[in-house]
């Protein structure tokens, strides 16, 4: 301190801000000058030195090739997912394989979709607990550890160096940069972004898991070279303890008191993996579920009508679907479950026919069971009027159909319609789902009192008809067989229809 300094320091100058920010500036000089990086800072004109570019080229030399194969990986997915995988002791691993989709649709060829999702749900209890908070975190920390790598790698040292040397060409690292001082001001941004990076600790084991991990990512490819990067991110360590970045940076903005946050910021990924494992194997269920729930349909449907593609409906038809599904609603959803209904009411007339035979020539015992088929019967007819009433009303000049239509003309100008529109498709399915509910009781009914019929035409004293002899001689098709085959044909299509009313 010199004599003028001192004897402003006597008489109060040195409670004055300015002067304790000139006095604090004068010791950042001389912590500059005694840091053992101080030839990358030139304090005297608050340039960067040529030999700071060295360094950070070094970095970019070392680097730009693993930046094009870690671009992005802090936003991948299949990362964690792989970094948790790869973590897995090998009891783990043996639950998870079991949850793959190759492996769940494996499974499924064997075991029936309840089952299975029961089996699965077991597997996926035992994958979330058999990892310990520990291994948890273990698997954590390696993540935090390869986003680190990531974004060291991917620091923009290109965009940095172009201000050294304009003529610097991406990832040309044959060809040094032309280094020179540099104005301070005119670097600053970048030298804080990269104080900002935490500085990577981690040991050589650690290290070695995580390109293990890295390579696996990229499909077999090496990221860098173990003995490069021990090289590189050595020496950035030791300028990042050194501290010489964050003093150049006090004195470029002569603000003695600056301080730059790292951004560290932890990631938890292990249980957000097994929540979307989870998600997943829920996903494969499903399908399967959809899928075995398909192919019971399309089978009982060939068995009763010789295919599965059945259209005996106008206008609730898969057709007519398309304007309601592109408007991001459900549409018609019971289109294959009415349009089979409709050809089962139209097209299997020897039930009514066998029916009929009873009716008419039957001599009953009691009229309690003959006025229950007819009953059976009648509702039966009733519900083919009902039918043909629905699928008419949603016509062009029906008035659901002209409800329909006019919601999708005024959801042109008015987005409100397709909730209106929803509404109404969901009350319309609600009436169809109806139809096949009835369906189902009336042809339960009529079943059961068929199998009475059987059974007691098996019977050497039968109870309820006194004339099978006579009914036998006018049938047509021989009467057991006739009734066998009616029973079977009922028992097949409530077993579809309640596929579909289930499913919903």
């Amino acid at each position: 301190m010199g004599f003028l300094d001192a004897i402003f320091e006597l008489f109060g100058g040195g409670n004055d801000p300015e002067a304790r920010r000139k006095r604090a500036l004068k010791q950042l000089v001389k912590e500059i000058n005694q840091n053992k990086y101080r030839k990358l800072y030139k304090a005297a004109t608050r340039e960067i030195a040529p030999p700071l570019g060295s360094f950070f080229f070094d970095i970019y030399k070392a680097v730009a090739s693993a930046q094009q194969l870690m671009r992005n990986a802090e936003k991948s997915a299949i990362l964690k997912q792989i970094t948790v995988e790869s973590l897995m002791s090998k009891e783990l691993k043996e639950v998870y394989d079991r949850l793959t989709p190759e492996a769940i649709a494996e499974r499924s060829k064997a075991v029936e979709p309840k089952a299975l999702s029961a089996q699965l749900n077991t597997d996926i209890d035992m994958l979330s607990a058999a990892m310990s908070i520990e291994e948890m975190n273990a698997v954590d920390q390696y993540y935090r550890l390869i986003i680190m790598f990531t974004n060291f790698v991917c620091f923009d040292y290109f965009t940095l160096l172009k201000k050294i040397d304009p003529r610097m060409q991406e990832r040309n690292t044959a060809r040094p940069p032309q280094l020179r001082f540099v104005s301070g001001r005119y670097m600053l941004d970048h030298i804080k972004d990269f104080i900002s990076l935490p500085i990577i600790e981690a040991t050589q084991d650690q290290w070695k898991t995580v390109f293990d991990i890295l390579k696996r990512y990229k499909g077999g490819v090496t990221i860098i070279e173990p003995s490069l990067w021990k090289k590189t991110v050595g020496h950035a360590q030791d300028v990042q303890r050194s501290g010489i970045l964050t003093l150049m940076t006090r004195h470029i903005l002569q603000d003695p008191q600056w301080q730059q946050e790292t951004v560290d910021e932890e990631e938890y990924i292990v249980e957000a993996f097994f929540k979307a494992k989870k998600q997943d194997v829920q996903k494969c269920i499903d399908k399967i579920i959809v899928d075995t729930l398909a192919v019971k349909q399309d089978n009982l449907a060939k068995q009763l009508f010789g295919s599965a593609d059945i259209t005996r409906l106008q206008y609730y038809t898969n057709a007519n679907n398309e304007q309601y599904l592109k408007r991001n609603t459900n549409g018609f959803t019971y289109v294959a479950a009415l349009n089979y209904l409709k050809a089962f009411l139209v097209d299997h007339n020897d039930l009514r026919e066998l029916c009929d035979l009873f009716l008419i020539k039957g001599h009953w015992a009691s009229q309690d069971v003959s006025r229950q088929i007819s009953q059976g019967l009648h509702e039966i007819t009733e519900i083919t009027a009902q039918l043909t009433a629905f699928d008419e009303a949603l016509g062009d000049s029906g008035v659901n159909g002209t409800k329909l239509k006019g919601h999708i003309s005024k959801s042109k100008v008015d987005k409100g319609q397709i909730t209106h529109l929803k509404v109404a498709l969901s009350i319309i399915n609600d009436s169809a789902k109806e139809l096949i509910n009835r369906a189902i009781t009336s042809f339960t009914l009529v079943g059961m009192y068929l199998k009475d019929l059987q059974e007691d035409y098996a019977r050497p004293h039968p109870v309820l008809l006194v004339n099978w002899r006579e009914i036998e001689a006018v049938s047509e098709q021989g009467l057991a067989g006739h009734i066998g085959r009616s029973l079977k044909v009922i028992d097949d299509f409530i077993h579809l229809m309640e596929l579909f009313v289930n499913e919903a």
